[in-house]
């Protein structure tokens, strides 16, 4: 019985999703099987997650359900009507299905670690205690519980994303089962796995290389075995699948007639700063990128409007907290330049705390190495639009949260740095996995498969079948 509700529930955020992924992508393109999973999963945890709360101010219990449940399967018929036509990758080869299958055990293992495993501290207290205090109060969260200054230590802060994706699980079961509620983790690693494949695969590189782009995420334990990473119930894994998408996606957008990745990318982008704190800074930097691409590329100015979701869910979740009188944690100071100036002696030591973090490898492996070493080979093309995209994705929320750092307001702020940095850079690491692809497609491979992908884009939007297959 419980798995049979457990089904229902990833069922839901499924259909939530690919109801969403097809009235968005509504041109004949054809979005292949890896990228309708992944974004199909992104897609309905964003959407389903915002649904309950917005619908909990009106309703509650199982009103609440069947209100929700109600808006899926309506968009799961609706979108139906517009589904992307499925796109299937060539014949694979002995190898290919090789690393395929290596994939595939991957993202079992994780699986299987991810409930085998206990959630760490910010999987129960920060975002676990969320789903379990709103499922006790009827699928909305208590404003005692957002007003009680005891309990700050779980962030009341922090947006709902995760948390009410837990809950609809809870909703399903019939009960706040912790156990249950892991199983949410190793979704978002499947998801992110497959979605880097296909997008290593979109920027120029062969299907083989695409599946080890994918596996080596694997082999960073800071992802895939220590605390913090993506069996724990920490979220900055998560984050980064949505900024993975958000990046991906853009990049893809950047050929001419090829609009219908910069809606996707937009959807991404809208859901960043609903995820965690953090989003907002990931939101700017993918927003600050987007209206590069606009820019120089000459799209529609009427692409800026797609910008617009993200803040507006910032700044509604912020009248919420205010509204609610929710309390704030105390990691931080207020950022001024008095405060800055007084802490400016942290610079350095925060400099020296970074790099002794990119090289610790029982964390990273040999990941940054391989990252810097893709950076440099990058450089001399620099006049190719997504290598400045990439850039600025990986390097410029790097300096941001060493930025905020200056303000910390713990007692000793090096402490501070050292519990955190690491999570913190998980959230950049498939960006710099993109970083490792390009260079290694070299720039002839790459350009020549955008031009045959902006072709396709022409095609479609001129109304003729085209086929985008993972070659």
């Amino acid at each position: 019985m419980t798995f049979a509700a457990l089904t229902a529930a990833l069922a839901t955020i499924f259909a939530a999703g690919y109801g969403t992924l097809s009235l968005v992508a509504r041109e004949p393109v054809r979005l292949n099987l890896a990228e309708q999973f992944g974004l199909s999963w992104l897609f309905g945890t964003g959407l389903i997650s915002l649904l309950i709360w917005l619908a909990g101010f009106c309703a509650q219990g199982a009103v609440l359900q069947c209100v929700v449940t109600a808006v899926c399967f309506l968009l799961a018929v609706i979108g139906r009507k517009q589904t992307p036509a499925l796109g299937f990758p060539k014949r694979l080869s002995f190898f290919e299905f090789f690393l395929a299958a290596i994939l595939v055990v991957e993202i079992a293992i994780v699986f299987y670690l991810s409930f085998v495993r206990t959630l760490g501290w910010d999987g129960l207290l920060n975002w676990e205690i969320k789903a379990r205090y709103a499922f006790e109060n009827n699928g909305v969260l208590p404003p005692t519980y957002l007003a009680d200054s005891s309990r700050t230590f779980s962030h009341h802060e922090y947006p709902l994303a995760v948390p009410f994706t837990q809950l609809w699980l809870y909703f399903w079961v019939g009960q706040a089962n912790q156990f249950w509620a892991k199983i949410v983790f190793p979704m978002f690693y499947a998801s992110g796995s497959i979605l880097l494949a296909a997008l290593a695969i979109r920027l120029g590189a062969r299907l083989w290389l695409g599946l080890v782009a994918a596996i080596c995420l694997f082999f960073i334990p800071q992802i895939s075995v220590n605390d913090g990473g993506a069996i724990t119930g920490y979220i900055d894994f998560p984050i980064s699948v949505f900024y993975l998408a958000s990046i991906g996606l853009l990049l893809c957008a950047i050929e001419k007639g090829c609009n219908v990745y910069f809606k996707l990318y937009a959807v991404c982008l809208a859901f960043l700063p609903w995820i965690k704190r953090d989003g907002v800074v990931l939101w700017a930097v993918a927003a600050a990128c987007g209206m590069i691409v606009i820019l120089r590329t000459k799209k529609s100015p009427l692409l800026f409007l797609t910008l617009l979701p993200g803040f507006l869910i910032i700044c509604a979740w912020h009248f919420y907290l205010s509204a609610m009188r929710a309390q704030q944690s105390s990691d931080f100071l207020p950022v001024n330049l008095g405060g800055f100036a007084t802490h400016l002696y942290r610079v350095v030591p925060l400099l020296f705390a970074f790099l002794a973090e990119l090289k610790t490898v029982q964390s990273w492996s040999l990941f940054w190495l391989i990252v810097g070493i893709g950076v440099a080979h990058l450089v001399p093309r620099i006049r190719d639009l997504r290598v400045p995209v990439l850039f600025t994705a990986l390097i410029a929320p790097i300096f941001v949260y060493l930025f905020t750092y200056i303000f910390s307001d713990w007692p000793n702020y090096q402490q501070h740095v050292a519990l955190s940095i690491s999570r913190l850079l998980m959230h950049v690491v498939p960006v710099g996995v993109l970083i490792v692809v390009l260079a290694v497609c070299g720039e002839k491979n790459s350009e020549d498969v955008l031009k045959r992908r902006a072709v396709t884009c022409r095609k479609s939007g001129s109304g003729r079948t085209a086929v985008v297959e993972l070659a």
